[in-house]
């Protein structure tokens, strides 16, 4: 109905219910409905939350624990809430024994190398998280040492598809062969194939009920996961990596090689030149002086004008 003072619609509760108005959740809301294993909670944005970028050091340990014991929450995302490594240690505590969440977002944070660790460590044990975000860290670069712990996580790790993150090291491409064996048994389980023999060594297949939580939980991520990463060129300059192709092949793309790519360009005929563009119109000529007739005297008559124009 319309509001006769402010000519405004008012909008009755059950029709905000039916538009699925989300409204942004308090921090001390989302905790006590972690906590509650609230089964409407599946998405959770904390992101820019003034009271976690105040009050970090006390939050996020209540978070960690409400975490720790939810089985309905898929997606976190605490981007830009002024976590340090301290904070990284705790969520990881929750990670190590949470299979249920799928995305974990802390980009724009404060997390160094030793937070990362954790989370790597975390990930060991792990068998639910699909994508990590790491992106715009203030003030800290992920090098060797972070790559090396992450790796040693994909020794028992076969679940992580995807890592949103700068990484500064000449080894990363280690880490892109290991996210896409990751990728190559995700997308074998989704076709019912056999995976064993892409299996780390000790490493057991997923469990049934593994299996249906991560179908479910897939929109969380994009549908062809890939690590994004920068490597340091030998000159100090800064390239971007190439995502790993989803065949799961190297170098190779949907079966045909660089060379062969290459050569085909070569030898593609060249598109014939464009006509030059036609010249443009002359300029209209200059409109006569006011009070002119339009006829100019000739040559000979032009001194007796002079003249007459003197006298």
């Amino acid at each position: 109905r319309w509001s006769p003072h402010s000519g405004c619609r008012l909008l009755r509760l059950p029709t905000l219910l039916a538009m699925k108005i989300q409204v942004k959740l308090t921090a001390t809301a989302a905790i006590e409905r972690l906590k509650a294993d609230d089964p409407e909670l599946v998405s959770c944005d904390l992101s820019n939350n003034a009271v976690l970028q105040m009050k970090a050091s006390d939050m996020i340990p209540r978070l960690a624990d409400a975490l720790a014991g939810n089985s309905h929450c898929r997606e976190l995302n605490l981007t830009a809430c002024n976590l340090d490594d301290a904070c990284c240690e705790k969520l990881a505590a929750a990670l190590a024994g949470n299979h249920h969440l799928a995305s974990l977002v802390l980009e724009g944070n404060r997390c160094g190398n030793e937070g990362a660790t954790h989370i790597a460590s975390a990930l060991r044990t792990n068998r639910g998280l699909m994508m990590l975000n790491l992106l715009n860290q203030k003030g800290s670069r992920f090098g060797d040492s972070t790559l090396a712990a992450f790796t040693g996580a994909f020794d028992s790790n076969i679940t992580l598809l995807k890592i949103i993150w700068r990484l500064e090291s000449r080894q990363s491409f280690r880490l892109n062969k290991l996210l896409v064996r990751n990728n190559e048994i995700d997308r074998r389980i989704a076709s019912g194939r056999d995976y064993s023999d892409l299996l780390p060594e000790g490493v057991a297949p997923l469990a049934p009920a593994l299996v249906t939580r991560r179908s479910t939980a897939s929109s969380f991520i994009s549908p062809r996961a890939h690590l994004l990463q920068r490597t340091s060129s030998a000159d100090g300059a800064d390239k971007a990596a190439p995502p790993p192709p989803s065949s799961g092949a190297a170098i190779a793309s949907a079966g045909v090689s660089v060379r062969e790519r290459v050569a085909a360009r070569q030898e593609a005929p060249s598109p014939p030149p464009r006509a030059p563009p036609p010249p443009p119109p002359p300029p209209p000529p200059p409109p006569p002086p006011e009070g002119h007739t339009g006829v100019f005297p000739s040559s000979s008559a032009r001194p007796a004008a002079a003249a007459a124009a003197a006298a």
